[in-house]
């Protein structure tokens, strides 16, 4: 069974969805997360990749990187850029290209079901890698790189997803790209019973994208259980 917890995020406040948004982390090298940020400071690259805030004496995995990461992530909280649920819950996110869709739902996974298999790996990862999402992870204190996981179709989601979308949407906003990003906030008790209850009734999730971040998560979780 997979274990699929709500948590309660910090997203962006409403009106600096756009700004924020940011592609991940590595599909960028320096001089590219520079002239994102240097466009736009607001962008969450300014804290995925803090190196964005040096100059090119300073090394990309130095001490200060990740320091200064923590600080503009505790500083745009402070700032009320970004808000967090009072509670719990799960979220919704779809994107629309070229009129195709697709929807996941966001939520924690388990570091018992990484270390049990029943999240499937399908690449080997690099220790180098790790370690830096394994330092940005731990002294952010906050997981900044979601996870790309798949399962099996399964009815009892897919008509808690398509009755959510029904309801009113969180944000709604088409990036440079020309991608529509849609997210949806999922409160509602029963509604979170529900997903909890039909992940738990899937026996193997498969990690489509994300293998070091996920390797670096569990690290950490592993460390701090410690």
């Amino acid at each position: 069974m997979a274990q699929i917890r709500p948590f309660r995020a910090y997203r962006p406040c409403q009106g600096m969805e756009k700004r924020i948004a940011a592609l991940p982390y590595d599909v960028y090298n320096r001089e590219e997360a520079c002239e994102v940020v240097k466009k736009n400071p607001e962008s969450f690259l300014a804290v995925d990749r803090a190196e964005t805030q040096f100059g090119e004496e300073v090394d990309t995995y130095a001490d200060c990187v990740y320091e200064k990461a923590d600080q503009l992530l505790r500083e745009k909280i402070q700032e009320g850029k970004f808000v967090q649920d009072p509670t719990p819950c799960f979220y919704l996110y779809e994107l629309t290209m070229d009129g195709h869709s697709q929807t996941g739902a966001v939520g924690c996974a388990s570091i018992d079901d990484y270390r049990n298999n029943v999240i499937k790996k399908h690449e080997n990862t690099r220790a180098e890698k790790e370690l830096d999402r394994i330092r940005h992870v731990d002294i952010c204190d906050a997981q900044t790189g979601p996870i790309f996981l798949a399962y099996r179709d399964n009815a009892a989601i897919t008509a808690i997803v398509n009755k959510i979308k029904t309801q009113d949407v969180e944000y709604d906003f088409t990036s440079p790209d020309g991608i529509r990003h849609r997210v949806w906030v999922i409160g509602e008790a029963g509604d979170i019973a529900a997903i909890r209850k039909a992940f738990a009734d899937i026996d193997q999730l498969y990690i489509a994208d994300g293998h070091h971040r996920a390797a670096s998560a569990v690290k950490v979780g592993e460390k701090r259980r410690n």
